[in-house]
């Protein structure tokens, strides 16, 4: 079968990404059931 239409990956060293990861939320907040607030208008 014909590859020609197929891009090749580059061979290179580039970032992939410019933004830092988000922090994770921690303890009681990430395993508790407790429902958010309303914001405030």
């Amino acid at each position: 079968m014909d590859k020609s239409g197929m891009k090749r990956p580059e061979v290179g060293n580039h970032d992939k990404n410019d933004v830092k990861p988000v922090p994770e939320i921690q303890g009681a907040a990430k395993h508790g059931k407790k429902k958010a607030g309303q914001l405030p208008d």
